[in-house]
């Protein structure tokens, strides 16, 4: 029997995201021949540095279309984290290239500027450049939201990179209309180094966040969507949270953190109210997050703010329960 096509699997987050990027890549490369037709045909310093980024884009697309690859495979003995990070390699890769672009493009606009170049045929030739880069704009804003929705470091990188090709190409277009109509031809290398510059700035706003992943930095979004959901549910008879900490592993997260309890309680006691926070989180985080909480005696330190009745250790009155927040939930010890 055959299956009907209503009843036929749909495309996975995996296959959207590999359809994206490759998507991107063979744009990369079509609309990188194109910038350089329009390059050769009006020798204008802008339209030239505009077209150098086109290399850029090519190489980034295609190592971010094998992160992507790499990262969807399973956690293994030798990865037992999974392969997630590699997608954060990517998007330091694409920004450490983005910057290599914009000192290559000042190198080449200066040469021509000392060789005293001019444009020709610049009317066409900008024509052509600002088509390409509206492409680039459609292809890198589809790309970006891609990322978003599917949760791809990759995707959002490459996507934002694209972006930032078009914003340049619709810059220089302007810049080279006053040009024409006005036949002050030295904003030619001026444009082109405005490029070079406006790169170096992009290249860091997408090599940052990914590098400060791969430095394990503290992420805030993460540790206050901790929080949110803690300050949600019910946490009693657990007395307090703190030494949390979060890593990125691609579209994963690693969670630990602390569970203060009565220091009376079982282990099995213990280990169901672990178990039922830790199912509440990765329930909110939506991720095939690993979060490993790990259990605190009270040691009569937290007295004031557990509001456990009958308690036979109790050293001071309960005044108040606190409220977690991500500055308190980071500590260590009594807040």
């Amino acid at each position: 029997m055959i299956e009907p096509f209503e009843q036929k699997k749909k495309f996975t987050p995996r296959m959207i995201r590999l359809i994206a990027i490759l998507i991107a890549l063979i744009a990369s490369i079509v609309i990188f021949g194109v910038k350089i037709y329009a390059a050769n045909i009006s020798n204008s310093s802008a339209i030239r540095s505009d077209a150098l980024e086109g290399t850029v884009n090519i190489l980034a697309a295609a190592f971010g279309l094998f992160s992507i690859m790499f990262a969807e495979k399973p956690a293994d003995h030798d990865h037992p984290y999974g392969h997630g990070k590699i997608e954060h390699f990517a998007a330091v890769f694409e920004g450490g290239l983005i910057s290599l672009a914009g000192f290559l493009i000042l190198l080449d606009t200066i040469s021509r500027f000392l060789n005293h170049t001019q444009p020709e045929n610049l009317s066409k030739g900008l024509l052509i450049s600002f088509i390409a880069g509206t492409m680039n704009g459609v292809i890198g804003l589809g790309t970006y939201f891609a990322g978003k929705k599917y949760d791809s470091t990759t995707l959002k990188a490459d996507g934002l990179h694209l972006l930032s090709d078009f914003w340049s190409t619709l810059g220089l277009s302007a810049g080279l209309l006053i040009a024409l109509n006005t036949g002050w031809f030295w904003i030619d290398p001026l444009l082109a180094v405005f490029v070079g510059v406006m790169l170096f700035v992009a290249g860091y706003k997408v090599f940052k966040p990914s590098w400060n992943t791969l430095l394990d930095a503290a992420n805030p979004e993460s540790i206050q969507t901790v929080v949110n959901r803690l300050n949600e549910i019910k946490l009693e008879p657990v007395i307090t949270v703190h030494e949390l900490k979060t890593q990125t592993f691609g579209r994963d997260a690693h969670i630990d953190l602390h569970l203060v309890i009565p220091e009376f309680y079982t282990v099995k006691e213990g280990h169901e109210i672990a178990d039922r926070i830790v199912k509440e989180l990765q329930i909110t985080l939506g991720v095939d997050s690993q979060i490993h909480a790990h259990l605190d005696p009270c040691e009569q330190a937290f007295c004031s703010e557990c509001p456990l009745q009958g308690c036979s250790v109790r050293k001071e009155t309960f005044k108040e329960r606190k409220r977690l927040s991500a500055q308190s939930i980071v500590k260590n010890g009594p807040i």
